[in-house]
């Protein structure tokens, strides 16, 4: 386990400043979105990662949904800063905001090719995001109004991006990724794809 130290408590302090106000995606309950970050860090530290890494699993949204934030981002060094960088989506070009299909292709084409540190960041951020989708299903919840994409197409793109995590990289959070998948497959009566890395 990743010991907590006073950069450790800067970031969560910087989280907690920089998502003020944001909740996560649950139509039934409000959920703050400090949660979801805190829950990635975590899941980076049981696992031993750096202090760097970790700082990065807290501030992994930072640049891409907060950028008004980033020279306090910068303040934690230039490691820390291009993992986020590796981590973050492109939301929008000179035409505007880009469409989430092609978002979401975009990441997962950029993820194969990641460094493992930024993998395990990306890993560990699907993986609570899956959890944080099985308890909503659990609860009853209507999770398919409140997300950008139905439930086809974002069960493609976990796929999708188990493989391009698996791609060069190997670590036991990709099994965690795997019982959440197939819950979630379970839960909503999918079948695997064909040759799917899962």
């Amino acid at each position: 386990m990743t010991p907590f130290t006073r950069r450790i408590h800067q970031a969560i302090d910087l989280a907690a400043r920089a998502h003020a106000g944001q909740v996560r995606k649950d139509p039934d309950v409000e959920i703050p979105y400090v949660a979801h970050v805190c829950a990635v860090a975590y899941l980076l530290a049981e696992h031993g990662f750096s202090e760097d890494v970790v700082i990065a699993g807290f501030l992994h949204d930072v640049l891409e949904d907060r950028p008004e934030f980033a020279s306090q981002v910068g303040e934690f060094g230039q490691k820390v800063v291009e993992l986020i960088r590796q981590v973050s989506e492109r939301k929008v070009d000179g035409q505007g905001k880009i469409p989430w299909k092609q978002r979401k292709a975009a990441y997962i084409a950029h993820l194969r090719t990641a460094p493992p540190d930024a993998k395990a960041i990306s890993c560990a951020d699907k993986i609570h995001n899956m959890e944080s989708l099985l308890m909503a299903l659990e609860r009853g919840a209507d999770v398919w109004s409140s997300l950008s994409a139905p439930r086809h197409d974002q069960l493609a793109r976990f796929e999708a991006l188990r493989e391009a995590l698996a791609t060069g990289w190997d670590h036991p959070l990709l099994g965690r990724y795997d019982v959440l998948f197939s819950a979630l497959r379970e839960k909503l009566g999918e079948e695997p794809a064909q040759g799917g890395g899962t």
